[in-house]
Parts: C-alpha cells; structure tokens; sequence
C-alpha cells in the first residue's frame, strides 16, 4: 500500500524543487511504513498468563478440559488473561508438580489428591477403606461440602498455594496387567504394582498382600517395557489415552477401589499478580464448568474401556461378594493406615460421620 501511494505522489511532484520534494519524500515514506506496522503487526499480547503443567498426554481428559477452561478464559476476559498449557509432563512429573507449584516455578496444575497427600496427609482420604467401592454421589457430597472445604484450606495453608474450586475426576481406578488376569482380590497377592503415589494407596496395596511401587505416569510405558512391573493402578481413560496396549496391557480389573480426583492449585506468586476481576472470572469460570467436565470424564471412562476392548484389553468386573469381603478386611487395617499416615484422627473421624449420613 506504502509502495503505491509513493509512486502516485511522485508523478504529481517532477515541477517540485529539489529540496521541498526530498522533504516530501520522506514524510510519505514515514507515514507509508506507519500504516504498514498498523496492518501488520502481531495480534496484542494478553496482559496475563497462566502457565499450566500436566503430565499426562494432550488427548487426556484432564488436558482437554483445561484446553476448554483456557479458551473460556481468553474468550470471557477479552484476551487479557492467556492460559498455555503444558502436557505430557514437559514441565513437571505428577509427583513434583505440587513443589513446584508452591515455589513459584510453574504457575498452575491439577495434581491428584494422592500427589498431595505427601504435605497434607488428609487429603489421601478417598485412597482410604471407608470410600472401597463408595458411589460417586457420595464421594461428591463429601468432597462438595464441608469436609471438602477444610481440606482444600489445609492444601492453602500447607503449601501457600490457592485452590481454584472444587476438584474434577479422573474416574474410577482400574487394575491393569500384561502376564495373567486378575479375577479376585487375591489375585493381588506378591504382584509388583505400580501406583501414581499417595501413602493410603501404597498402604491399601499392602493389604491385598502387593508389593506397590510408585512410578511417574510418564515413565509408566517403560516399566511395562522393561518389565520393572507386569500390573499398574490407572484408569481406563490413562490407558486408552496413552495407548499402554502397545506397552503389554492385555487384562482389567474393575473393582472401584478407591476414586481419583483432580485438585486444580495456582501459586500464590500467580494469583497476587492477577486484578481482582480476573480472580473472580477464574473461579467462577471453573465453578460453571466443573460439573460438565465431571460428566465428561464419566462418558471417557466408559469410552474408554471400549477402545481398550478393541485393543485387545480383555475387562473383568469384580464379583459384589468378593469386594465386600476385600472391604471387610481394609477397614479393619484402616486404623493402622491412619495412623502411620499421621493422618488428623478427628478429621478422619468426621469425613467417616460424613460418609454415614451422605449413604
């Protein structure tokens, strides 16, 4: 545009003397390359970012929901406030981001609760007997209400972080294996098993009489590989969505023994930074969404477990008797469980009252 308006001013000013048409010149050249940098220049920068770290796979249900909540963001708050989000544990491994988190050197994650449970012991409790094979509409009410609340303040104050809003799920956990199916409980006997993490959940293991391990989801492929383990604790969703068929998976074991959740935290350093506008959208932008991104997780545990079939993955649901006998025999370790977790034995105790009166 520049280029054409130069050529046309040129051929009206040939009678123009040398000095007035040099002046000319370069007045037209100077407005030329402004309109050019207005037309040209890269679309303005948010005024805030939020940098997410996720260690599973982008196509994971937790990543797709927080790609949803970062185009909400962008979208209500006109561009000011921009979310990138991190997958595969390019950042940080499940294990390390809450440290990370609290020190500032990544902005936001959604760590499980067993990944917190590490600071704030409590906040293992759905790994504990008393939620084996609970339904969902009870563990919501507990982890909703009050009992919900308190935990989420004992993350705040522990690891000087904000939790955003309530926590969103993964599912159910399912047991998976590469050599022999799991048919009852007591298949679990003297098997290497790899769990994310949390104390209840290696305590729980040892129960069924395994020998637990905690490994990285991003290192999981490889221990399959290498055989470091022949069954793991997951969801059908993680399997389907990294594909572990082609790391040896052939055999499920549905017994719903303990729930995973999701707790989205931001770093202080983070959150100081944002006006009190954009606080207030995130929250209420998560707290509209939640409920929707619990019931899109649901519908991939289900869909999941189909593609798992396809793959070969052969699924076996747990016999109702049978868990009620494995129930029976946790609780009467849960005791011992809550005290070599160092666990808050009256909040224990509150979170069981909660669980009576949500049934």
């Amino acid at each position: 545009m520049g280029g054409v308006l130069a050529s046309r001013w040129l051929k009206t000013t040939t009678a123009t003397s040398g000095g007035n048409r040099i002046m000319k010149i370069s007045a037209l050249f100077t407005a030329a390359a402004l309109i050019g940098a207005t037309l040209f220049s890269p679309a303005h920068a948010a005024d805030y970012t939020i940098d997410v770290s996720l260690d599973t796979s982008p196509n994971h249900v937790r990543n797709r929901s927080f790609r949803k909540f970062a185009e909400a963001l962008n979208e209500k708050s006109g561009g000011r406030l921009e979310m990138r989000v991190f997958d595969s544990a390019s950042k940080y491994k499940g294990p390390m981001v809450a440290t990370a988190v609290a020190q500032g050197a990544i902005d936001m994650a959604a760590p499980a609760h067993q990944h917190l449970s590490k600071y704030v012991p409590e906040a293992g409790m759905l790994l504990l007997p008393m939620f084996y094979g609970q339904s969902q509409d009870v563990i919501y009410k507990i982890v909703d209400g009050d009992i919900g609340k308190e935990l989420n303040q004992r993350i705040e104050d522990k690891l000087g972080v904000v939790v955003l809003g309530r926590p969103f799920d993964l599912g159910y956990g399912t047991a998976f294996t590469t050599d022999v199916p799991i048919k009852s409980p007591d298949d679990f006997k003297d098997k290497v098993v790899r769990v994310p993490g949390g104390a209840a959940t290696l305590a729980r293991y040892r129960v069924f009489g395994s020998n637990p391990v905690q490994i990285a989801w991003s290192d999981v492929p490889q221990a399959l590989q290498t055989d470091v383990v022949s069954a793991i604790w997951a969801t059908q969703e993680s399997v389907a969505s990294s594909k572990l068929w082609d790391a040896g998976i052939k055999y499920a074991y549905e017994d719903k023994q303990a729930f995973i959740e999701y707790v989205p935290i931001i770093s202080q350093a983070a959150w100081s930074k944002l006006p009190e506008d954009l606080q207030k959208l995130m929250r209420d932008t998560w707290e509209n969404m939640v409920d929707e991104v619990r019931n899109v997780a649901a519908d991939a545990q289900i869909d999941a477990r189909k593609i798992n079939a396809e793959h070969g993955i052969e699924t076996i649901d747990a016999n109702p008797e049978e868990l009620a006998a494995m129930r029976e025999k946790l609780m009467k370790a849960q005791p011992e469980i809550v005290d070599e977790l160092d666990m808050d034995k009256d909040f224990i105790a509150r979170v069981s009252d909660a669980i009576a009166a949500a049934q």
